[in-house]
């Protein structure tokens, strides 16, 4: 047995001792297992250990204590929820909320130059940032970040319909000493060479997230751009990518998968690699978009899910054959929060001077205002309210990671293609972390080779 990952410290003394098994051992819930060249993979999603096994070891675990002692191997009768609900909530009590803000998700507007079919924000009012309300975010940032860095998030609408708001915040943050940086969520139409150049050099900008929903003809056809100026929006965003790579700005292309280009993301995938392909600071990912309202039955819809799930398999197969795709990683705790809206460090600063905790609600669910020192602590709250155990918690490999809030209705349902998600995406992460300790092991013995 070989330990390439150590576990959580802190789980390992919340858990304690080995207890005792009267009627035999089993594997905890929470292990996943994976064979490989070297042995067999045995990770733990509550203590974060990654452990090698020989294909001896894994066949008769009861020999190894170790595996007693690291709870891998558990009682037959033990509950496995209860202790996983005990790490988190002795973690959770040992937690410090953060002392200041210093991530902030900035709407410049609410307005675009797209009209993508999906939107969530479809309906919703469109407004842009005044520059007085700029200025005010502005030194609202500076007065609860505590001096710490920032770390600035452009979103929408389009943020840069409304860029020049973007330079007043910058310009009045580096005029008070703020050290910043800042990342972008756009649809990359208006990056030309100009805005590039002041996004780098000013805006500190360090990746952007552009959204492709398939090649040319139905990019075009789902984006419907509002220009009508006869250039071809596609070919004007894959440009501006390019543009972005070679002034150094990591770009992540997200890909949003639904039933009718499911297939065609394929053949943008090729598109993608032929393009960007071997270029460091650029890679894909997908997302899943469920459309299943209307007159479609549960079982219609179950199947559609199931197929889709399946596409988007094949999807992320392609992309890390081509190595483009975004890489796992295990964690080396498990988490605490959920995303920014539980994680008491954000903010979302609403183009009319309204705070929220996500970037989802924009007209409602608010927690404050620019011009108040106070926020809403009952609305703050509720957002780290989680929906109820199922059935299906009690034995899932996921549970020591899953954190459902109620305010995330994607998340209300757990159905069984999400769980085979983290499923592959927690087995990708193992692999990752066998082949960084290979090598590493391959570099060790190389330093200490004796010289003839």
């Amino acid at each position: 047995m070989q330990t390439i990952l150590p576990p959580s410290g802190n789980t390992i003394k919340i858990l304690g001792k080995a207890r005792s098994a009267e009627h035999g051992l089993r594997w905890m819930h929470y292990v996943l297992a994976q064979p490989v060249d070297g042995g067999v993979l045995v990770f733990h999603t509550l203590t974060r250990a990654l452990l090698l096994l020989t294909p001896e070891e894994y066949a008769a675990p009861d020999t190894l204590p170790d595996l007693r002692d690291g709870w891998f191997r558990v009682p037959q009768e033990m509950d496995d929820m209860k202790y996983a609900d005990q790490v988190r909530f002795i973690r959770r009590t040992m937690w410090k909320e953060p002392e200041h803000i210093t991530c902030y998700t900035i709407f410049t507007t609410t307005d675009c130059n797209a009209r993508c079919f999906y939107c969530y924000e479809m309906g919703r009012s469109r407004i842009p940032m005044s520059n007085e309300t700029a200025h005010k975010a502005a030194a609202y940032i500076a007065a609860h970040c505590g001096g710490e860095k920032v770390h600035l998030h452009w979103f929408g609408g389009e943020p840069l319909f409304n860029k020049q708001v973007i330079d007043i915040i910058c310009t009045d943050l580096a005029e008070k000493g703020i050290v910043y940086e800042s990342m972008i969520i756009s649809n990359g139409y208006l990056f030309d060479g100009a805005t590039v150049e002041q996004a780098v050099s000013h805006w500190k900008l360090k990746s952007v997230q552009i959204t492709l929903d398939g090649t040319e003809e139905i990019y075009n056809r789902s984006k419907a751009f509002i220009y009508k100026d006869g250039k071809s929006p596609y070919q004007v965003v894959l440009a501006n990518i390019q543009r972005l790579l070679d002034a150094g700005v990591s770009v992540h292309i997200r890909l949003n998968m639904d039933e009718h280009n499911a297939d065609n993301l394929m053949k943008l995938a090729e598109e993608l690699h032929e393009r960007f392909g071997g270029k460091g600071k650029f890679s894909v990912y997908s997302h899943t978009l469920f459309e299943f309202a209307g007159s479609k039955t549960h079982i219609r819809a179950q199947e559609e899910r199931r197929q889709l799930y399946e596409k988007q398999t094949q999807l992320r197969q392609k992309l890390e054959k081509y190595g483009i795709g975004q890489k796992d990683a295990l964690r080396k705790d498990t988490r605490l929060n959920h995303c920014m809206a539980d994680g008491g460090s954000s903010l979302t600063i609403l183009p009319d001077g309204q705070l929220g905790l996500c970037e989802h609600y924009t007209e409602n669910n608010l927690v404050g205002h620019l011009d108040s020192e106070e926020l809403d602590t009952a609305m703050v709250q509720s957002f780290r309210e989680c929906w109820e155990q199922t059935e299906d918690c009690k034995t899932c490999f996921y549970y020591p990671e899953c954190i459902r809030l109620k305010k995330c209705a994607e998340y209300k349902e757990c159905f069984p293609e999400m769980r085979d998600e983290y499923r592959e995406m927690l087995l990708g992460g193992m692999l990752n972390a066998y082949a960084a300790w290979q090598k590493k092991e391959e570099a060790d013995e190389e330093k200490t080779a004796p010289v003839c």
